[in-house]
């Protein structure tokens, strides 16, 4: 039967895991990710009438020189005194300033399932979730 060497033991030389990021994300790479992953969602997820749950992808701020910290896309239904409210869904981007409890959205589209999918397919889609994402950080300077 073979001793085990108990003085060598507890000694190790681990310095951790080094994480090797191959591509530095940026703004623009995580406004494309997600929104491909929140239409994956909505496809699945946003039923055609009724109510839900709000369907969403969140994603940290790359960019420092923006204040917001974090946003959000979101597909919710609006509320109940919007006349046809069953079938309508707003796409929405939303900038949080984290730690402070601060946020300002923007509807970015409105319409139906098949209308908000569609501008999720959309070219132009990039495009207005940057726009209103350096708006909506721009905002929350001011709070």
């Amino acid at each position: 039967m073979k001793e085990i060497n108990t003085d060598q033991i507890h000694r190790t030389n681990f310095k951790g895991i080094k994480r090797v990021n191959k591509e530095e994300k940026t703004l623009d790479s995580c406004i494309d990710l997600y929104t491909k992953k929140l239409l994956a969602r909505a496809e699945r997820e946003v039923p055609e009438y009724g109510e839900f749950t709000p369907v969403y992808e969140q994603f940290a701020n790359p960019d420092k020189s923006l204040s917001a910290t974090d946003f959000m896309l979101k597909i919710a239904k609006p509320p109940k005194t919007i006349q046809g409210h069953e079938k309508i869904r707003n796409l929405t981007v939303v900038a949080y300033r984290l730690p402070l409890p601060y946020k300002a959205e923007r509807i970015i589209a409105t319409g139906n399932k098949d209308d908000i999918l569609k501008e999720l397919q959309s070219p132009e889609v990039f495009d207005k979730i940057k726009q209103a994402a350096n708006s909506l950080s721009y905002n929350l300077e001011d709070v």
